[in-house]
């Protein structure tokens, strides 16, 4: 073969790989864009703008003031439950305890905030709360308040809930199970949906993350 004839083909070999990697890159750059509709999956929805959410008061589980101002310069996940429930709540305040581990084991929980909200007022006191929010993790957060002001705030990030007596002495609370997620600026941006897959949520944040710096 004659040395220009081997040129051109080197040249043209070149050329291909060049073009190649070009694909390859864009595609990269494709692969790891984060769009509102790639957001939007069986594990989370992401909402086609934040929703700001209104001043309210409510009491923590040390019987301290929490209001808008302590969702501010975290992400914070939200969770409306209750101590006396039987199982969604435990089963997902078990997933966010994992979603959570994940986070310090890669050593950025510090800006991850973890809230559960009661809807069963009368019988979650702070006393009460401290101890079931605890069992989970000592840096959760629970949240009380009269009703009003809880079925204000659950009514205003689409959180729906109602009491089903069981007999004389006891009830059940019905509610969504979904957990909202609350950006450093206290919109919501959207919510994790059950069944919940710690790897899942971690990747779902994430990607929340990405996008909102980028927007």
């Amino acid at each position: 073969m004659d040395t220009k004839r081997l040129k051109l083909i080197m040249s043209l070999l070149a050329g291909i790989s060049v073009l190649t990697g070009g694909i390859l890159i864009n595609l990269f750059i494709a692969a790891n864009q984060v769009t509102i509709e790639s957001l939007r999956n069986d594990s989370f929805f992401v909402y086609d703008a934040p929703i700001e959410i209104d001043e309210f008061s409510l009491t923590d589980h040390n019987n301290e003031p929490f209001t808008r101002s302590a969702l501010k310069d975290k992400w914070t996940l939200v969770f409306f439950g209750y101590t006396f429930c039987p199982d969604i709540c435990p089963i997902t305040m078990a997933a966010i305890k994992q979603f959570y581990d994940l986070l310090e084991d890669n050593g950025t929980q510090s800006d991850v905030k973890v809230v559960m909200i009661s809807v069963d007022p009368n019988r979650d006191t702070p006393e009460k709360l401290a101890e079931y929010v605890g069992f989970f993790n000592p840096e959760f957060i629970g949240l009380t308040g009269d009703y009003n002001n809880l079925y204000t705030m659950a009514r205003k990030m689409n959180v729906a809930f109602s009491y089903l007596r069981v007999d004389d002495d006891n009830y059940l609370v019905t509610h969504n199970g979904e957990i909202m997620l609350i950006d450093p600026q206290g919109n919501n941006v959207g919510f994790f949906k059950a069944p919940y897959d710690p790897q899942l949520m971690l990747d779902n944040f994430r990607a929340v993350k990405k996008f909102s710096a980028k927007n």
